[in-house]
């Protein structure tokens, strides 16, 4: 009876184990959003407006533009944010799509992991909008290979849009070379984002551009009709690369033939 009773500890104990060794399930996915903000940046806007100590990985980019994040929005337009803690096999996740995602979405800070600012991205935007996390990256691959060269500064380079800091554009100018991404007539509106620029107040540094697509990244829709950024600023400026820029004179002499330097 004593061996019976000490066999049966311990299978209990076993089983309680087994079950406390078990990761609690994944929390219930929100509802899906309505759409979808795929926000590119411009990196020699964001490095110039970071805080000291956290520095940018040199040379700064200034020939292409680089994936922030993909934020869900409602039907209005507004971005979706929510307090979902969610912890996942991420080497499972990362590995296979790493290379891909690497080529438009890399980390621009030293010290910080692409693999970090992925997770971020996810934990605080995707999964508000009711994506699975293998849904939220795949389309952020998708929606990149719509993009001709997987860059969006293709489009402003041949339409005369380049980074420097004696060429300054419209909103509406800006906003033109963009929409010839889509194949669409009339284009899809897109959002422009800006920061200060301490030399000039009239003046805006680009910042971010906007693209709105479904919530699977299968197609690019027209962003709702909201107030953005840059709307205050007579002109907009792409700035240059704080780390001398090879080849600048080639797109001059490329997209502005009468300008010298």
């Amino acid at each position: 009876m004593k061996k019976l009773s000490f066999f049966l500890l311990l299978l209990i104990l076993l089983i309680i184990s087994h079950v406390d060794s078990q990761a609690p399930p994944p929390p219930p996915l929100p509802p899906r959003a309505p759409l979808m903000w795929y926000v590119l940046t411009w990196p020699p806007t964001y490095c110039l407006n970071l805080i000291s100590p956290a520095k940018c990985i040199e040379p700064i980019p200034d020939r292409k533009f680089t994936l922030h994040g993909l934020w869900p929005a409602d039907k209005d337009g507004k971005t979706i944010t929510c307090t979902i803690s969610v912890d996942l096999d991420w080497v499972k996740l990362f590995k296979p799509i790493e290379g891909q995602l690497e080529k438009f979405w890399p980390t621009l800070l030293e010290g910080v992991r692409t693999w970090g600012i992925w997770k971020h991205e996810y934990r605080n935007h995707g999964i508000c909008g009711g994506l699975e996390a293998e849904e939220y990256f795949n389309a952020a691959i998708r929606i990149n290979n719509m993009i001709k060269n997987g860059n969006l500064f293709y489009y402003l380079k041949t339409s005369g849009i380049i980074a420097c800091e004696s060429l300054t554009f419209t909103r509406y100018e800006i906003i033109d070379a963009v929409q010839k991404v889509f194949p669409t007539t009339p284009p899809p509106r897109v959002y422009l984002r800006c920061l200060p620029n301490s030399k000039d107040p009239n003046v805006g540094h680009l910042s971010e551009v906007v693209l709105c697509t479904d919530l699977d990244g299968n197609g690019f829709i027209s962003c709702p009709d909201i107030s953005t950024t840059c709307d205050p600023y007579n002109k907009i400026m792409l700035p240059q690369s704080t780390t001398k820029s090879q080849g600048l004179q080639e797109e001059i002499d490329e997209t502005h033939p009468e300008f010298e330097v």
